[in-house]
């Protein structure tokens, strides 16, 4: 439907109405009563029936009260499934049911065998890495995250635990950078006490016979040395 052609506009007001008429209204008494309904009589009554006649064509019956067409029935009808209920011999099951067919049960039962739920007992042990696995198997193949026990991997993709990588950190010296280059024998020696008693010692020398100490050291340009006291 075409809104605009049922619109009021400026133009229909055009010369008619008290507005359009003289002041004073210079009219007899009946065309001067005229005038003041000239506006309700032939511009909107008009308009206004017109709006209401294009409505006559448009169904605004409520959802609820509408009857169903006969198309619409027999899409339905094509809808319901006939087929029996399980296990009645009588009642139909129909769409709403949500049934399935005996074919579909029939695949849904098979998968159901095949398998494994997690209320099962039996032991069952996998043919191929497609078959489903026990809870068994799952458990004594994998890692869960509250796991406690020792584990140790031996194989390059197998998983680790946080304590058996904190300990195989320290054991290569990652935990400390330097371990690998300063203590390289494990003599777990403190270094810079190494160096500067090593250092102290080159100041030294020691008589192979008597076993003296002399220190030795440089005095106006000459090498001299004496006992070491301390």
């Amino acid at each position: 439907m075409d809104a605009d052609l049922y619109k009021i506009t400026p133009e229909d007001f055009t010369g008619k109405g008290v507005s359009a008429q003289s002041n004073p209204m210079e009219l007899p008494e009946d065309e001067a009563k005229a005038v003041f309904d000239q506006l309700a009589k032939e511009v909107i009554t008009p308009k206004f029936n017109e709006f209401v006649d294009a409505l006559a064509d448009l169904d605004i019956t409520p959802d609820a009260d509408k009857p169903i067409s006969t198309a619409v029935q027999q899409a339905l009808d094509r809808k319901i499934d006939r087929e029996k209920r399980t296990g009645s011999e009588t009642e139909e099951k129909v769409l709403s049911d949500n049934n399935y067919s005996d074919e579909e049960k029939e695949m849904v039962q098979c998968l159901w065998d095949k398998t494994l739920r997690t209320d099962n007992a039996a032991e069952y042990f996998p043919e191929s890495e497609f078959h489903p696995a026990t809870v068994r198997f799952v458990r004594d193949n994998t890692l869960p995250r509250d796991n406690t026990e020792e584990y140790h991997p031996t194989l390059p993709f197998h998983p680790a635990t946080v304590d058996y990588v904190d300990k195989k950190v320290v054991a290569i010296g990652a935990a400390d950078m330097t371990k690998a280059v300063y203590d390289p024998n494990s003599r777990a020696t403190d270094i810079f006490a190494y160096t500067d008693r090593k250092a102290d010692d080159a100041k030294y020398m020691t008589d192979d016979v008597t076993g003296k100490r002399y220190f030795l050291g440089v005095s106006d340009g000459g090498l001299f040395y004496e006992e070491a006291t301390e």
